[in-house]
């Protein structure tokens, strides 16, 4: 145990040297990292621990082995899925449920809005008024609850501080599978645009203090909405794979 201990903790290292490298060289997206025989020479580690080390990386999305004669790892870039994947695994033994998520939601979204306010560039705020355009024609059903996550999520990038951005996301991924059983009723439909429409408004114009309080408004109300409506499924755990 304690030798198998000792090669993960060596792969471990391993995989943060490989990244290091990656930073140092300047590579992007889609460069080709050396052969297995030369990053075997490089580092002076055996076979099982450079194959060890590649499978973590590969599974952080940092980047993803190509088949074939002429495979190898090739760089990628990690998405919010692969940081909600491992998210959902730490709640999942956390024993953590939907109203956690809910109240996570409601103690950083006014923020989120806020920021969005004092920073949102020209682009954020096209694809704000196109989301939002889009969700008033689609009023009922599935589409109307993955516009709203997307409107929430370009909030979130519109911060200007990626790490909202990320957190958002990662929490709508995780939250898709339980909204999808629920569908919210015309009345909180509407409820919910009227809103969203103040926060919108109040992002062109760049009030922060109008933006945090009609977010603080929307979540508040939806996460009660959705306590009273359907208890048991805000007590519902996160599990791990419903990313």
């Amino acid at each position: 145990m304690v030798d198998s201990a000792r090669k993960a903790k060596r792969a471990l290292s391993l995989a943060q040297d490989i990244v290091r490298d990656i930073e140092a060289g300047g590579h992007v997206p889609g460069d080709r990292l050396p052969r297995e025989e030369e990053m075997l020479a490089r580092y002076e580690v055996a076979r099982a621990t450079l194959r060890e080390a590649l499978r973590f990386l590969e599974l952080q999305g940092v980047i993803y082995l190509q088949l074939g004669r002429s495979g190898g790892p090739v760089v990628a870039r990690p998405q919010t899925g692969d940081f909600a994947s491992s998210l959902s695994l730490i709640l999942h033994f956390m024993e953590a449920d939907l109203r956690g998520l809910l109240e996570l939601r409601e103690a950083i979204a006014p923020d989120v809005a806020a920021y969005a306010a004092q920073r949102a560039t020209t682009g954020d705020l096209s694809a704000l008024v196109a989301c939002f355009k889009e969700r008033e024609c689609n009023e009922t059903g599935s589409q109307f609850e993955e516009l709203n996550r997307r409107f929430h999520d370009l909030l979130g990038w519109a911060s200007g501080n990626p790490l909202f951005g990320l957190l958002t996301s990662s929490m709508h991924l995780l939250t898709r599978e339980f909204s999808c059983s629920l569908g919210y009723s015309a009345q909180e439909r509407a409820v919910q645009l009227r809103f969203l429409r103040r926060v919108l408004e109040a992002v062109r114009t760049g009030d922060a203090q109008a933006a945090r309080k009609a977010m603080t408004r929307l979540v508040s109300g939806s996460a009660s909405y959705l306590a009273e409506r359907s208890p048991e499924l805000v007590s519902q755990r996160i599990r791990w794979g419903q990313v």
